[in-house]
């Protein structure tokens, strides 16, 4: 398994061209050979792949926004643009609440749509991937949202974010083997508590139990996690990102 960096964490330094090549130098002189896309201000392709390439660095997966995704035009660029940074897996970082409530109704909508561009991305020799947050495990009829989708959605790929797991209330250990070839990339987020408020934090600083999600992830061979932290940073993401992974260099 690969240990990359999600640069949703370093977003307020992907805002510009010029920040986001300095972001990707500085997190390959932190040791990384894996990124995910994911947060960057507008950006010329053909400029993102010449750095992409320069620095010898291979892109597991993107987020991207809905309205590309669910337009079919749009799409078609998507594809192409990624093609341009050698990545196959075009990813969700969440359900569009503005497009589909939380709802029953809403996750069956979305359901639908998410088939289709399952579809037509597999036509193309691409995956699409999608990204859980907290919300996908509120029930409706004795149902969570997530089991829904993981069922009615079989082509669709997960990328599962451990802290989002937990904070939903599920067992990260048990999706990561309910999942099994269907995670390609697994988001790497411990989970802490300060003052009974749970927080975002560096890997091994929280209380997820690491060798066990390792072990899982191990034995269902998912090729790739990245670290990632929405905030609550101990420092800054860039020394959060060395944090996570010393903790991580021989575990994995």
């Amino acid at each position: 398994m690969k240990i990359g960096a999600q640069l949703y964490s370093a977003r307020d330094y992907t805002k510009i061209p010029a920040d986001i090549e300095a972001t990707l130098r500085r997190v390959k002189t932190l040791g990384f050979e894996v990124i995910q896309i994911s947060g960057f201000g507008p950006c010329d392709i053909d400029l993102l792949a010449r750095w992409v390439k320069e620095l010898n660095l291979e892109v597991c997966v993107t987020h991207v926004p809905w309205n590309r995704l669910a337009d079919k035009a749009e799409l078609k660029t998507l594809i192409g643009e990624h093609r341009k940074i050698g990545c196959s897996h075009i990813g969700l970082g969440a359900k569009p609440g503005d497009v589909f409530p939380n709802s029953w109704e809403g996750y069956t909508r979305f359901i639908k749509k998410a088939n289709e561009i399952c579809g037509i991305l597999k036509n193309e020799g691409m995956t699409f991937g999608y990204h859980n947050h907290d919300f996908e495990f509120q029930k409706w009829k004795g149902q969570t949202a997530m089991d829904r989708i993981i069922e009615e959605c079989p082509d669709l790929y997960f990328i599962l974010d451990t802290f989002w797991v937990q904070a939903g209330g599920g067992n990260p250990v048990k999706y990561i083997q309910k999942l099994a070839g269907r995670i390609q990339v697994i988001h790497f987020k411990d989970y802490r508590i300060q003052d009974r408020n749970r927080q975002f934090a560096e890997i091994g600083e929280g209380n997820l139990d690491w060798d066990d999600i390792i072990r899982a992830c191990k034995e269902t061979r998912i090729p790739y996690a990245v670290i990632e932290q929405d905030g609550d940073f101990l420092s800054d993401p860039f020394e959060s990102f060395a944090l996570s992974l010393a903790f991580l260099r021989g575990k994995v």
